[in-house]
């Protein structure tokens, strides 16, 4: 497997692989959006996307994004994570989180977060648990959302 952090010419397997993750999760958020919204985000600075590779294969994407906060200082986000079906187990998630991970140290984030979804509350004692053991901690904070659906 390899890893390495998406440009701009790879646009078209991050929005393939975003679309994927948010169909299987329900978000509003269309396809074409999606496509629209992937160059920006890949050239806006202090955003990164990292994908996995099999071969040629585009198998896992994970996704950061930044502000600046006066508690946190620089604070970046975890926005998506996610990784082909017939890929997860493998370790593929994992490498993405660590990559991104590292290249937020590199850039001097002061803290990382991740949110988890409603959508992902079947498994959110699991997933707690794995980002824990990662170094994440629950805060027990409330994300609160206003905007299109209220629920992104």
């Amino acid at each position: 497997m390899e890893l390495r952090r998406a440009d701009d010419t790879d646009a078209e397997a991050v929005a393939l692989l975003i679309n994927r993750f948010f169909a299987e999760d329900g978000f509003s958020t269309t396809a074409e959006e999606v496509e629209a919204r992937v160059p920006a985000f890949l050239t806006t600075p202090g955003n990164a996307a990292f994908l996995a590779f099999d071969g040629d294969e585009v198998v896992g994407v994970s996704t950061v994004t930044s502000k600046f906060s006066l508690e946190s200082g620089k604070l970046g986000e975890i926005e998506d994570l996610y990784v082909l079906p017939s890929y997860r187990g493998r370790g593929v998630a994992t490498a993405l989180l660590g990559q991104a991970m590292l290249w937020a140290r590199q850039e001097g984030f002061e803290a990382l977060e991740v949110v988890v979804t409603p959508k992902d509350y079947s498994r959110k004692d699991r997933l707690v648990r794995w980002y824990a053991r990662l170094g994440f901690v629950d805060t027990g904070r409330l994300v609160l959302h206003f905007g299109p659906d209220g629920a992104q």
